[in-house]
Parts: structure tokens; C-alpha cells; sequence
């Protein structure tokens, strides 16, 4: 078996196989695997422009949108290390997060700079290494990112990043104490997409839908597996869940995959049967239960609503990812 590719790789190679293809969206804008990569590439030098080097932190405060799969591979390709950050935290846990991590700049969305606002002055983070994005207009003492990205090269950077090499690290919730940094490598976020689309039968003929927060392992994870098969991701930018939202992406955007806390499923099992036969959703193929577990009539109801959908059931771990499956055919069992 050959290295591995990281991410970013994996991106550029798609970039050079199917070039027009869309890579990744989300209701705003789409990109395909050609402006991915060179977005991704821009970003990688803005970024190592400001004076980071290969293994610095960078932590990143957003809501879900297209941004964070810029960040995850454009970080990747430079060498520097995303530590995503919960957007539910307050500013004391944003600042034990920034600080624990050692990050050397903070990357965050508009509609959360006033998280940051009020612990700023506690972080040891320079000046200039504070970047924002989802607004227009000047903002005091914050780096425009699209204005980052004009400015920096389109070209690969000049850097030598390893399959063994670190590319995320995860922090836990902190259930029994301060959350704990969990580092991802390349080489282990490969491994585990790889596994992950042997297993459950994905291939670059799948549109995956990403529901769960970005700053979660379960998005995180899927995100690399799609994009190593060179499919597209659909990046769920709503502020809420929506279950008719969710229908309506899924017979719009074709989508084939997501991944669904019991929950999600209960309120969209929920809807009135008329709302939910308004949807097609017969390219759902797979269907993911995680975070918790489901009951058995509820179960069996998702696949009732989705007839052409293998429903799989995973758990894991910041630290490990996944850690148990129980697939299709093992259902009735349990």
C-alpha cells in the first residue's frame, strides 16, 4: 500500500480529475473542486503570510457553512492545525480553548466576533492574526478573510506536510472536567474515511449531507470521507434544525447521505404525512443514527419513510472516532 494522502491531497488530485464537478456547498455558494483547491491554496498562504509556521494552532468559531471546508483543507495544506471551537461555548471557555491549544491566530464568523470581543485581551494571540468572515465592511482589529485571500497566491505552498502529521485537534465537551485536546493526524483522518466508505458502500456518485455542527467529529469525519472519494458535500448552514428544511434539501439537492442524532429523525417522522410525501426522497440510500441511541419503532419507522435507505447505526469518540457499528442487517436484532 502506498502514503496516504491527506485532505488537501486528496482535494487537488479531484481538482485535476474532475475539475467542474461541485466539491462542496451549502445554501449560500458553491465551489467546485477546482475553486476549492485554489481557494484552499490561497488560504494556506494568506495564513503562513502572517507569519504561522507548519504545527501552529489556528482555532476556528462558525456556525456551519461552506467556510469550514475551505478552513479544514486549506489549514491542512499549509501544514497548520484546525482546533474547531463548540459556537455554544461562552467567552471563558473559548478562552480556556484558545489558550489551552496555543493557538497563534483565531478565525471567526461575523455573527460570533462578540464572543471573542469580551476575552480578547486574555488570549496571546498577535495582533494580526485575527481573522473574520461573513460580513462586509471594515471591522476594527479584524483581518477580512476574503480580503486575506485575494491578496495571498493562488500557487501550492511550499510545504511538506505527512500522512503522520497532525491536522485537527478535537476538544471534548468537558463532561467530567476540562475538555481534553484530541489530535487528529492526516494519516488517521484518511484511514478512518477510507474504512468508513468500504463499509457502508459510498462512492463518488454519493451527495452527503452535513447536518451535525462542523466543529463535530461526525461532520469532520464525513467531510473527509466524501471529498476522498471526490462526491459532493452539502453543508447544512441553517440556524436550526428544520425538518421540513431537511426534506426539502434532500429532493433538491439529490442528496444520497446524512448522519442524524434520534432526535432529528423523531421531528421528522413527526411532520404530517401530506408534508413529508411532498419530498422525494428516493436517492437516499443510507442513513446514519449517532450521538444516541435510537428505540426499535423508531427505526423501524425511518425505514418505513425512507424505503430505499440501508440504515446503519454508529458510536464513537473525539479521541478514537468510530468505535462500534451496527449495520443493516443486524438491526432486527437489537
Amino acid at each position: 500500500m502506498g502514503q496516504l494522502l491527506t485532505v488537501a491531497e486528496m482535494v487537488a488530485a479531484q481538482a485535476r480529475l474532475r475539475p467542474d464537478r461541485i466539491g462542496a456547498r451549502d445554501s449560500q455558494r458553491a465551489l467546485t473542486y477546482r475553486q476549492w483547491n485554489e481557494r484552499a491554496s490561497r488560504l494556506a498562504n494568506g495564513l503562513l503570510g502572517l507569519g504561522l509556521r507548519p504545527g501552529d494552532r489556528v482555532c476556528i468559531l462558525a456556525y456551519n457553512c461552506l467556510e469550514w471546508m475551505e478552513l479544514y483543507v486549506g489549514l491542512g495544506r499549509a501544514g497548520l492545525v484546525a482546533v474547531p471551537i463548540n459556537f455554544r461555548l461562552v467567552g471563558p471557555e473559548i478562552a480556556y480553548i484558545v489558550l489551552h491549544s496555543q493557538a497563534q491566530a483565531l478565525v471567526v464568523q461575523n455573527a460570533l466576533l462578540d464572543r471573542v470581543e469580551g476575552i480578547r485581551d486574555q488570549l496571546e494571540i498577535a495582533p494580526g492574526r485575527y481573522v473574520r468572515f461573513g460580513g462586509e465592511g471594515a471591522c476594527a482589529g479584524w483581518l477580512d478573510y476574503e480580503t486575506l485571500l485575494a491578496r495571498a497566491s493562488s500557487a501550492r505552498p511550499a510545504v511538506v506536510v505527512q500522512p503522520e502529521d497532525a491536522w485537527a485537534q478535537m476538544y471534548t465537551s468537558g463532561t467530567t472536567g476540562r475538555p481534553k485536546g484530541a489530535v487528529r493526524s492526516h494519516a488517521a483522518s484518511a484511514t478512518l474515511s477510507l474504512v468508513s466508505a468500504l463499509d457502508m458502500g459510498f462512492s463518488s456518485e454519493d451527495t452527503a449531507l452535513l447536518v451535525m455542527p462542523m466543529f463535530h467529529a461526525n461532520s469532520l469525519f464525513f467531510a473527509c470521507t466524501f471529498t476522498y472519494l471526490g462526491a459532493t458535500c452539502v453543508v447544512d448552514d441553517s440556524p436550526s434544525f428544520d425538518p421540513e428544511r431537511l426534506l426539502r434539501i434532500f429532493a433538491e439537492q439529490r442528496v444520497t447521505f446524512t448522519s442524524l442524532v434520534p432526535t432529528h429523525y423523531i421531528m421528522t417522522l413527526s411532520l404530517p404525512e401530506t408534508m413529508r410525501r411532498a419530498y422525494d426522497v428516493r436517492r437516499v440510500t443510507r442513513l446514519l443514527i449517532s450521538s444516541a441511541p435510537a428505540r426499535r419503532d423508531t427505526k423501524l419507522a425511518i425505514v418505513d419513510a425512507f424505503p430505499n435507505s440501508r440504515l446503519f447505526e454508529m458510536y464513537g469518540s473525539t479521541e478514537a472516532g468510530w468505535v462500534t457499528i451496527l449495520r443493516p442487517d443486524e438491526r432486527d436484532q437489537y
